[in-house]
Order: structure tokens, then sequence, then C-alpha cells
């Protein structure tokens, strides 16, 4: 039969699609999991379920290229795969790349294999994973890119949680990483600067959301991103700067690019909306790191997006219990780093890209989905809105305004006490899809535990 009279699985009718060339009025018909057809507006497929998305935007699941969910790990106050995901699929995320900072640390191919076990009873969406530059044993990076390690992350800043290589060590990673089609991603702060900074600050009695941003200032970061710069141009090594935070940057960046280097840049939906006066407010529920800045650096970051000068976005996922955060009785420099901000990956982009600065939907849609997952080798089957790929879809209704209340969020059992509370947002994710398959709808998580899979990159 041909697709146009074989009975499809589901269709999606009436709704504005979100293609890479721009917006359309279509149907979307999926079989098998797989888009089987975009047809025109008065052309509907008969199918088994029919899904009216009228007065809707439809657009691709969002690829998530920066999440984690520490598992195996202490889940009793981290986030887990089924928690995390759950979160994810009501934010229009189909597809999330989690980072490698669980116990073991993803540095062997037991390691990889022991997450992605973990992983599997738990997800309800899709996922990859990445690896972490190992520190002693650089040979073991060929068996992670043969397991499925999208891309290595490591760390110029101190993090308890991942050993830091020597500059010695990390040029000579850079070196061999070259003889693979992987990238490094980059924590890129300088450690000397800000750890010396914010124990002068903690020894002066310096607290409150405020110091932990001066603890950590701009020339850390640029320092970095300089090195890393200068590393990968001696090397021919391709980098990613993860949750870019300084607008200084912007030059060094331009330069390294200008010199051939191969360097893409993400940041957060947090450092475009949040600014230091929630950081100031918020406290230890708000300290992230690299720490959320200025509203004058926040419209560096914004006038960067928009010039396709960062390249895509991530969610930095990583939140802790409430109670973890409350019993350090508002001590910036006892909390550890990290804020919840999946769930709200598409809706808060919808207001601040589309609605404040006028982000046409498929802007959004590059950096969120395409962009992500063509750098992460998952363009084959993610990304977008296309026949032959998986049915990742989210469904928006881009002008309802409603107020996020973490007492009501479907991370609350993780944390309901968020620097997005009280928000009201323009843009909220309605249903979300996975191969075809809606994992949320209307407010509700709808998915079985363990019903989402891993994605091998293909590069």
């Amino acid at each position: 039969m041909s697709p146009h009279t074989e009975l499809m699985d589901v269709a999606i009718t009436g709704g504005t699609l979100v293609l890479e060339s721009g917006c359309i009025e279509g149907n979307i018909a999926i079989k098998e999991g797989r888009i089987a057809a975009i047809t025109a507006p008065d052309v509907v497929l008969p199918a088994s379920e029919t899904i009216d998305a009228r007065n809707l935007m439809v657009f691709p699941g969002v690829v998530d290229p920066h999440v984690h969910f520490k598992e195996p790990g202490p889940g009793h106050i981290r986030e887990d795969f089924h928690s995390g995901t759950c979160q994810a699929a009501a934010g229009g995320v189909t597809t999330t790349v989690e980072m490698p900072l669980s116990i073991p640390l993803v540095t062997t191919r037991d390691a990889f294999l022991l997450k992605h076990e973990t992983a599997n009873s738990k997800v309800v969406t899709d996922y990859a994973l990445w690896g972490l530059l190992p520190a002693d044993d650089l040979d073991r990076i060929e068996e992670l890119v043969d397991i499925g390690c999208v891309a290595f992350k490591t760390f110029l800043s101190t993090d308890p949680d991942a050993p830091k290589l020597t500059d010695y060590k990390l040029l000579e990673a850079m070196k061999v990483m070259q003889r693979f089609n992987r990238f490094i991603g980059f924590h890129a702060e300088n450690p000397d600067i800000i750890d010396a900074t914010a124990e002068a600050m903690e020894k002066a009695g310096i607290n409150g959301g405020l110091a932990h941003l001066q603890s950590r200032p701009d020339i850390a970061e640029m320092e970095a991103i300089s090195r890393i710069a200068l590393f990968a141009e001696e090397t021919g090594c391709d980098v990613h700067i993860c949750h870019l935070s300084s607008g200084r940057a912007r030059d060094l960046i331009r330069h390294a690019r200008s010199r051939g280097v191969s360097m893409t840049v993400e940041t957060l939906p947090s450092y475009l909306v949040l600014d230091d006066s929630d950081l100031d407010r918020w406290g230890v529920f708000a300290k992230c790191n690299p720490p959320i800045r200025s509203r004058e650096n926040q419209a560096v970051l914004w006038d960067m997006l928009i010039k396709d000068e960062i390249n895509m976005l991530g969610s930095d996922h990583c939140p802790y219990i409430d109670d973890d955060r409350l019993k350090h009785n508002g001590d910036i420099w006892a909390v550890p780093p990290g804020l919840p901000g999946i769930e709200l990956m598409l809706p808060l982009m919808l207001d601040a890209g589309l609605h404040q600065r006028g982000l046409r939907p498929q802007v959004l849609a590059r950096l969120m989905c395409s962009a992500p997952a063509r750098r992460f080798g998952l363009g084959h089957r993610k990304g977008a809105l296309q026949v032959g790929l998986d049915a990742d879809i989210a469904l928006a209704d881009p002008d309802h305004v409603w107020t996020y209340d973490g007492t009501r969020s479907v991370g609350k059992q993780k944390s309901a006490l968020t620097p997005w509370e009280g928000r009201a947002i323009r843009g909220q994710v309605v249903r979300t899809l996975v191969r075809g398959n809606t994992v949320f709808c209307d407010g509700e998580v709808t998915a079985e535990p363990g019903s989402g899979q891993l994605i091998k990159p293909v590069f």
C-alpha cells in the first residue's frame, strides 16, 4: 500500500508545523514510531489515533545536550532518570544527553553499560550518554567511542565529582581525540581564580547569592576559553563550550573561530531569563556554575544568540531536593551548585525568545532541536520534523499564559523551591510524543518507566 492509503498509527492535524525552512500549516502522519508523511492541511491520512493540533505549534522534540541525572549515585538527594525524564517530557524534551558524573564516572566501558542498564528501566524519553575524558588512561577513549559515547566532558574548574586534568594531560588528550570523530566539551572556568576568591570571601564572612557571583568573575571564564582555544588550535581538536555565561568571552570565541578552531557554544535558558537580582533573592536555590550574571551581560548573550554566535541551548538540569538546600541555612558556600530547568525548556524560550525578542519559531527549533541533534551525532533520528526521522514531537500553545507553581510541577518530588517560582510564562507544552507515543499530555506524564531508549550516535 502507498503511504497515502495505508492506515497510520497517529495523525496530527491542523497545527502549525515548525520545519527547518519555516512554519507551514499541515498535518503529520506517524507509522511505527517514524514520521511517515507531512501533508497539506486538506490531506488527512487515516490513522488509529488523531490528535487535534489546531491553534498549536508543532515543534520537533527538543534535544537537551546537557543534563545531570546522577545515576548511579546518591539518588536520595539528586536527580534520577525517571524523575528527570518526566520533567523533560513536560518541557517538550524528547532526547536528553546525560553527563558522565555518576558513580562510577563514565570513564570505562563497564561504567557506560552500568549507566545504560540503570537508565533503561526508568526513562520515559530517549537518551544518549556523554563520557568523561579519562585522566589516567587515554586508551579508554577508544572503547568509550566504540560503546556509544557521543562526546567527552572535562572540567578546567575544580569539581568534587570529577578529576581535573593537568594542562599537560589535557593537551595530550586533545591530540588523541583528533583520531576519533568526537569532540571535547568543557566546563570553562579558571580554578585558581575562583577557588582562591571564594575561600577569601568565605573567610571574610561574605555570603549570599551575589557573593557567589563575585567569587566567579568573568575573567575566570574568559581565561579558560582562551586556553581551550589555544590548545584546540595547536592540536586540531574539535571543542564545545558548555554553559557559556559570560558575554565578555564573545571576542575570544570570534577570534578562535577566525583562526579555524572548530568550536561550538551552548548557553542556558537560565542565563537568558534569570539575572543577578534573582541570584540575590533566591541565594542557595539559584546557585549554579558558572553563575547567573547581570542583566547587561544577559543582553550580550541574547545578541550572540540572535547573531548565530551561540549554537545551541541546553538546560544543565541539576536539581537537589529542597531539604538538602534548606539544611545549609542560606550558606552559599556550603551548598553544591545546580538548578532545575528541563521542565521549562520550551516554555521559557517561547516566552523570552518568541514573544519578547521576536525570534522565529524555526530559529528556536534550530537552537533546541536540530543543532544539538546534529552536533551530538543524533541527527539520523532526532531534531527535525522530517519524513523518516523519529516522530519526536512537542505540541505547544504559544499564547497560553500561566504561572509556574513548583508545588504543582512535575519536578516537585525533587525540588519545588526554585527561582522559577511565581514566574508568568507565555507559552506552554500541552503534549509530547516520543517515537509517536504520547509521554506527556495536559500536565500529566503518561508513559511508563523504561519506555525510552538509548540512542547511539552516527557521525
